[in-house]
């Protein structure tokens, strides 16, 4: 069966191949020692979720109408994958898939004590948001499956098409988008985030943790000033960018358009529904946290006042319309640029969703694509009250034979990529660090400490 390639599929495909990211979104979910899920029952459960969400059994056809083409049943056993060492696991978190081999998720059970569980998707299917439910649906499917061994959820049905947004605003609103916002997307910006030389190092995810009490402390600071936890990570993270008075740094950010479409079933359609702002701030020395904070919460609610993250739908849909897919695609291929340093907030997973029968993951993130140098993300996740702030770095991946040492018959056997990188997590840690003190509410600054601000899952 054939299914119409949408046009953030296409877009985000682009992203990988003008060298911005890698398009795959991951999660990792920890158990306490000597929890383990049943591999027989997560896997049918990954199959299960797959008949559910049949745009995740497919591959990727690159014509001059892109498309999606079902898989054979046989091939979709790779999206469950063993892992019995903590270094397999890593691999297959860290590893691209091949959306033109297929399946388009991938799950990897570690067995090693503790277990883990990683679930990886590609970033053309769906957005952060709906990975998420994607995620929920599954661990839904692994307690049922554990009840009732015969279990199958229903299809997911409807549109992945960004019309549904679109067709909540008249043409005047769009019209108004397209001026008013022009500036919110397609800005590369001239900021890069400083990063260690060096080569043949493998990709990593880099994390660093806010104890629950400092999460606590700095929503409480949020709200008490009119503000969001997303305008306080903002702000702290404009403050350890800064470097000289008279910077002027912009830094977007991820926008969920799902947002204007209401009350939505439990589990909706996979598609990717999320647009980009642009948050402008310049340096001031001698100001404090809540005068940035202030700053920042003003320039955010002059953007939600305008429709936030319309343009580039508007934009987007008017290309496609006009120009068609493959003529759009060229024009996007050759104009499209990208900030190099961006951020998002996955928000928080709920604890009681991500449960596996009785098993409770001890401890979980979510973090968006791996960023190709010099670009860099700032990911945000919170569970169980604590913060995790994340970034996915690696070297632009040598594709479709631009490189004389990639095999490609590798590739489409093993069904995903792997690629190397010349960061070193070294530079991460002392951002995050930076800004996790930065948000931290206390006046004194101190050391960097490591009781609090803990380092988790990033490994080399």
């Amino acid at each position: 069966m054939r299914y119409k390639a949408e046009v953030f599929d296409q877009v985000q495909r682009l992203f990988d191949v003008n060298g911005f990211n890698d398009h795959q979104l991951h999660c990792v979910l920890r158990f306490e020692a000597e929890a383990a899920p049943d591999a027989d029952v997560l896997r049918e459960a990954v199959l299960a979720s797959i008949e559910a969400y049949p745009i995740l059994g497919v591959r990727y056809v690159d014509a001059a109408r892109p498309y999606w083409e079902s898989l054979d049943r046989a091939d979709l056993a790779r999206a469950f994958i063993v892992a019995r060492t903590q270094a397999q696991f890593d691999a297959v978190l860290l590893a691209r898939a091949n959306e033109e081999c297929g399946p388009q998720v991938r799950v990897c059970l570690l067995t090693a004590n503790p277990a883990a569980v990683a679930v990886t998707l590609n970033h053309m299917i769906c957005d952060g948001a709906a990975f998420k439910t994607y995620v929920y649906h599954l661990c839904d499917i692994y307690s049922k499956l554990t009840v009732d061994p015969g279990y199958r959820p229903p299809r997911v049905a409807g549109s992945r098409s960004l019309r549904e947004v679109l067709s909540h605003f008249p043409l005047s609103a769009k019209l108004k988008s397209l001026f008013s916002q022009s500036g919110d997307n397609n800005r590369a910006g001239d900021h890069r985030f400083r990063m260690n030389e060096g080569a043949g190092d493998a990709p990593f995810i880099a994390t660093r943790r806010l104890s629950g009490e400092r999460t606590a402390a700095a929503k409480a600071q949020a709200r008490a000033r009119g503000a969001t936890l997303n305008d306080f990570a903002l702000t702290a993270l404009y403050r350890s960018l800064f470097r000289t008075p008279g910077d002027q740094l912009t830094i977007p950010l991820m926008v969920d358009m799902s947002r204007y479409l209401g009350e939505r079933d439990a589990y909706p359609p996979l598609t990717n529904l999320s647009s980009m702002v642009a948050s402008h701030l310049d340096y001031r020395p001698n100001e404090t946290f809540d005068g940035a904070l202030g700053r920042v919460k003003a320039v955010m609610d002059g953007k939600k006042e305008l429709n936030l993250g319309l343009n580039a739908f508007a934009k987007l849909d008017f290309l496609f319309r006009i120009f068609g897919d493959r003529s759009a695609h060229g024009v996007l291929r050759k104009q499209m640029r990208q900030p190099l340093i961006c951020m998002t907030n996955i928000g928080v997973l709920d604890e009681a969703r991500l449960s596996l029968a009785d098993l409770q993951p001890s401890d979980g993130f979510m973090c968006g694509s791996i960023k190709y140098k010099p670009y860099f993300q700032l990911a945000m996740s919170t569970y169980r009250g604590e913060l995790t702030l994340s970034s996915n770095p690696r070297e632009r991946l040598p594709r479709r034979g631009r490189d004389a040492t990639f095999d490609r018959r590798k590739v489409r056997r093993a069904g995903w990529t792997t690629a190397t990188n010349v960061l070193g997590p070294k530079a991460f840690i002392a951002l995050a660090g930076r800004a996790c003190l930065q948000m931290s509410p206390v006046k004194a600054r101190s050391p960097l400490d490591e009781a609090s601000i803990k380092p988790r899952f990033g490994r080399r």
